[in-house]
């Protein structure tokens, strides 16, 4: 798989940890037309990338990251607040921090949660906007200066051929958490774009999905039930 890169934020339902279990890339650039955290890409930072994202707060994110210099990352102060961040600190920076703030979120928190400040008083070494993890940014953000963001929705993706990651809200209950969620996604249309994508294609959802022949793919961490997230996979091409 190579040096892979640690994610730059916890997503709610992003792919990092279970990315090693999706088949690996067949092509030198990967696309994910649901940014999101790019937990897929992460894992292959080599390969030319190619982040699509709608959440303009993402979006946003993602430029910064790729062209911000590690030592403007390392200059920006622990703080337990976005509020509590100097005026030098751009918009992109903000959202790095605030992300920081709490785990597994759908868009920045302004500041730690009460359990991240509990897990911090015990020594966590990643609780909020630490010096640990701002130095971890700051020592990836070199190894993606190759890495292509465009903000808008997935029919923004450029008409390649590629590696396709395509992850987007699930069309159910799980997916509403997002701020671009399923009430904003015509899954019909969605599924024939998917169709038309050239290279390998690989396309996530829950088990139940049916606006594409899904097949069963994994069970992914156990939920409250003990169940865990039933995940199914469309795949296409090599």
């Amino acid at each position: 798989m190579g040096d892979t890169l640690k994610p730059f934020i916890g997503y709610y339902g992003g792919k990092y940890r279970a990315a090693p279990r999706y088949p690996n890339p067949t092509h030198a650039m990967i696309v994910e037309p649901f940014a999101g955290a790019a937990g897929y890409s992460l894992r292959y930072p080599e390969r030319r990338v190619i982040l699509v994202e709608r959440f303009a707060v993402l979006a946003e994110m993602w430029r910064y990251l790729i062209s911000v210099p590690s030592a403007e990352v390392t200059r920006i102060p622990e703080v337990t607040s976005v509020d509590d961040l100097p005026s030098w600190v751009p918009e992109g920076g903000r959202t790095i921090v605030g992300f920081a703030m709490n785990a597994a979120v759908e868009a920045p928190r302004k500041s730690l949660s009460s359990g991240r400040k509990k897990l911090a008083t015990m020594g966590r070494k990643f609780e909020g906007w630490t010096d640990a993890r701002r130095r971890r940014v700051a020592a990836q953000v070199d190894r993606i200066r190759h890495w292509q963001i465009i903000e808008g929705d997935y029919s923004a993706a450029p008409d390649v051929e590629a590696t396709w990651f395509i992850d987007p809200p699930y069309n159910n209950a799980v997916g509403r958490h997002y701020r671009h969620g399923p009430d904003k996604i015509d899954y019909s249309a969605l599924g024939a774009w998917c169709r038309g994508r050239q290279g390998q294609v690989l396309v996530c959802e829950n088990e139940g999905a049916t606006w594409l022949p899904f097949s069963p793919f994994a069970v992914f961490k156990a939920g409250v039930n003990g169940s865990g997230s039933r995940e199914v996979l469309y795949q296409q091409g090599a």
